[in-house]
C-alpha cells in the first residue's frame, strides 16, 4: 500500500509539472532526478518445485530473453523426484509456474550417465544446450569425450550437435556452448579435429552448427578462411547467429596483432569477416589479455575483461576491468563507479544486455558503490546512458552479501539478472550452506527520469 501511493506521489508530481509547464517550447532545458518507487527483488530459483532448497552447490546460469526460464547446473540430489545420481545435471527453473524440470536427460527422460554443465538458453526458453561427457543421451555416442547437445524442451528431444556435417561424432572434447535467440545456431569450441576438412591446426577451434542445415563451420579464422596457429576458445553467438565472439591466442586472426596475448576477436558469419575487439580506439592491440567475450543481440557492442592498461586513458588500477567495444565506434571502460572512478579490486566475468545498455559483471572492488563493506565479490550492474552503477548481489532490503557471488546473466531487456552466490543472507530460510542460483529483478530500482526546467 506504501509503494502505491508513492507510486501516486510522483505520477501527481510529474503530471502537475507537465500541466504547469506544458506550454515552455524551445527554450525548456531538462534536469535529472532519481526516484526509487520500490526495492528492487530478489528470489532463489535453484529450488525444487515444492520450494525445497538444494543440498548441494548449484552454479553457472543462463537466462531467457523475459527472465522467466532459469538454466543452471547442480550437483543437487533433490531438486527433481525420481533417482538421481549423484552427476552434476542441467536443470530449468520456470519463475512463473515455480517448477523445476531436469534437462540433461535423452529424448526418453533418462537422466545422463555422467556429468553435464555450462548451459545456454534460448530467448523464449525453449531450447537448452549444454555440455556433457555422458554417453547415453543420444543412440551411438562411443567417442568417449565431451559433446554439445541441445535438449528441446517443448517436443522433449535431445539432439546431440557437436558433430560434423555429415553426422560424424567429435574425435575430442567440444565445450561451451552458446545458443543464438531462436535456437537454430550454437557456437561451441573444441579439440576435435574432425568436425570440418582441413582442420590441421592442432588447436581448439571455435564452430559454429546449423541445427537446421545440419552443417558445422569453423569461424575462429581470419577473414581469409586461414585457420588460427594458436588455441580459441569460449564463443558467444549473437541473437540473431551472425555474429561469433570468441577469444583466442591466436595471432594470424587479423593483421598487427604483435601482442602474443588473449585477444577478443568477432567473426561476421554472413561476410566471413574476423576483427579485433579487444583494441584501443585508435586500433592498436591491448597490451595483456583480454578474454570473456558477451555479445549483445545485434553483435553491435561486445564486452569483455582484460588486464590491458592501454584500452582507455588513465587506466591506473593494476586490475582487471571490464569493457565494452562498440564495433562502430570505440572502447570504454564500465568496471567503474557511477561518478567514474576505477574500481580498486577485480572485475571479472562481464554479461550485455541486448541492446548494450547494460552491463553486468563480478567485483571484487568496494568502490563502485557506497557502503560496499562487506570485502566480497558482488554482482554490479553498469548502465552505459547513464552513467550509474549499482550492486544488485543484495537482498530485498538492500542488505549486502555476506559471502561471494559469481556468474551473472542478465536478460535481454536488462531487467532481471541471475547469478550464484553463497550468501546466506539474501533470502529468508537459506539455510543450506551452498552455492544457489538468485534472480534479481531491477524493476523498481531508482531511476533517472527527466524533469523540464525553463530557461531564464
Amino acid at each position: 500500500m506504501v509503494s502505491l501511493v508513492r507510486v501516486l506521489i510522483v505520477l501527481v508530481f510529474v503530471l502537475v509539472l507537465w500541466t504547469t509547464l506544458g506550454s515552455v517550447s524551445t527554450s525548456t532545458a531538462y534536469h535529472s532526478a532519481t526516484f526509487s518507487l520500490s526495492p528492487g527483488s530478489i528470489t532463489r530459483v535453484s529450488v525444487s518445485s515444492s520450494g525445497t532448497q538444494a543440498n548441494n552447490h548449484s552454479y553457472s546460469p543462463a537466462i531467457s530473453t523475459d527472465g522467466r526460464y532459469v538454466a543452471f547446473e547442480s550437483t543437487a540430489t533433490n531438486l527433481v523426484g525420481g533417482s538421481n545420481n549423484g552427476r552434476s545435471h542441467i536443470y530449468v527453473h520456470d519463475r512463473q509456474t515455480g517448477q523445476t524440470t531436469r534437462v540433461s536427460v535423452d529424448s526418453d527422460g533418462i537422466q545422463a550417465n555422467q556429468n553435464s554443465n555450462w548451459a545456454s538458453v534460448s530467448a523464449d526458453g525453449r531450447y537448452v544446450v549444454f555440455e556433457s561427457d555422458a554417453t547415453n543421451l543420444v543412440g551411438s555416442d562411443t567417442n568417449g569425450k565431451e559433446d554439445i547437445f541441445v535438449h528441446d524442451r517443448q517436443t522433449s528431444q535431445t539432439t546431440r550437435i557437436s558433430v560434423a556435417s555429415d553426422g560424424t561424432q567429435g574425435n575430442d572434447d567440444s565445450v561451451r556452448p552458446s545458443i543464438s535467440g531462436d535456437g537454430r545456431y550454437v557456437a561451441f569450441y573444441s579439440e576435435a579435429n574432425n568436425l570440418v576438412l582441413g582442420d590441421t591446426n592442432g588447436h581448439s577451434d571455435v564452430f559454429v552448427h546449423d541445427r537446421q542445415t545440419e552443417q558445422t563451420t569453423r569461424v575462429s579464422v581470419s577473414s581469409a578462411g586461414v585457420q588460427g596457429n594458436n588455441e580459441s576458445f569460449v564463443p558467444r553467438i549473437s541473437a540473431n547467429g551472425r555474429y561469433v565472439a570468441f577469444e583466442s591466442y591466436a595471432s594470424n586472426l587479423v593483421s598487427g596483432d604483435g601482442n602474443a596475448s588473449q585477444d577478443v576477436f568477432v567473426h561476421d558469419r554472413e561476410l566471413g569477416l574476423t576483427t579485433l575487439v579487444s583494441m584501443t580506439n585508435l586500433g592498436a592491440s591491448g597490451d595483456n589479455r583480454s578474454i570473456s567475450p558477451s555479445i549483445n543481440a545485434d553483435g553491435r557492442y561486445v564486452a569483455f575483461l582484460s588486464t590491458a592498461t592501454n584500452l582507455v586513458s588513465n587506466d591506473t588500477n593494476s586490475y582487471d576491468d571490464i569493457f565494452v567495444h562498440d564495433r562502430g565506434s570505440q572502447t570504454t571502460r564500465v568496471s567503474v563507479a557511477s561518478d567514474g572512478a576505477q574500481g580498486n579490486g577485480q572485475s571479472w566475468s562481464p554479461s550485455i544486455s541486448g541492446d548494450g545498455r547494460y552491463v553486468t559483471f563480478r567485483s571484487s572492488a568496494a568502490n563502485l558503490v557506497s557502503a560496499d563493506t562487506n570485502a566480497k565479490f558482488d554482482i554490479f550492474v553498469h548502465d552505459r546512458q547513464t552513467n550509474q552503477t549499482t550492486r544488485i548481489s543484495i537482498a530485498s532490503n538492500g542488505a549486502q552479501g555476506d559471502d561471494d557471488s559469481s556468474g551473472p546473466a542478465i536478460s535481454t531487456d536488462g531487467r532481471y539478472v541471475a547469478f550464484y552466490s553463497q550468501a546466506t543472507n539474501l533470502v529468508g530460510g537459506d539455510t543450506n550452506g551452498k552455492y544457489d542460483i538468485f534472480v534479481y529483478d531491477r524493476d523498481g530500482e531508482p531511476r533517472r527520469i527527466y524533469l523540464p526546467l525553463i530557461l531564464r
